[in-house]
């Protein structure tokens, strides 16, 4: 965000919306990893099914099942999965850090920290692959929590560093 627009959020008494992100993508990556191989394994079994039918017709259905139940399993986990993953945000205002995390069916939480309460912002990347690919956790420093409360810690943020210098100037605005 633009430093010129930070001066005017300043200046309204109500609450703006500064910014609004994201998790990063990475939280993708083992859901697919783990759908891949599953999926190729049922797939295996399957196909070991429909080549074993002529031969040893007895082990036809029970391994076209071995392989039909873990794939319909995986299907409707990854999908429930991909959906609930997708709706977790940060929305930053000139008031206050807001995180939704919702996941279909088994979550729904907001955790919000005022500006007022906030005394500081650490960022945390922690190795090779954070660095790389951009991202990391943000730790709030309301003056009454540890570097390990879970409601003070926001993680899997892209681009941190620049989350808590938009944080950071929005506290020297009040």
């Amino acid at each position: 965000m633009d430093e010129q627009l930070l001066p005017l959020l300043a200046e309204c008494e109500e609450e703006k919306m500064v910014t609004a992100i994201s998790t990063h993508w990475i939280k993708y990556c083992s859901p697919m990893i783990i759908f891949a191989i599953v999926v190729t394994g049922a797939w295996s079994i399957i196909v070991l099914a429909i080549l074993s039918v002529s031969r040893f017709p007895f082990l036809y259905l029970p391994l076209f099942f071995a392989g039909l139940i873990p794939l319909h399993i995986t299907h409707h986990w990854f999908f429930h999965r991909m959906l609930g993953e997708a709706m977790e945000d940060v929305i930053l205002t000139n008031k206050r850090v807001i995180w939704i995390h919702e996941s279909l069916f088994q979550q729904d939480t907001m955790r919000q920290v005022p500006l007022e309460k906030i005394q500081g912002v650490e960022v945390r990347k922690a190795g090779m692959l954070q660095t790389i690919l951009g991202f990391g956790s943000l730790w709030f420093d309301t003056g009454g929590t540890t570097t390990h409360d879970v409601g003070a810690s926001l993680h899997l943020v892209p681009r941190p560093h620049r989350i808590a210098r938009i944080i950071n100037q929005l506290l020297k605005l009040k």
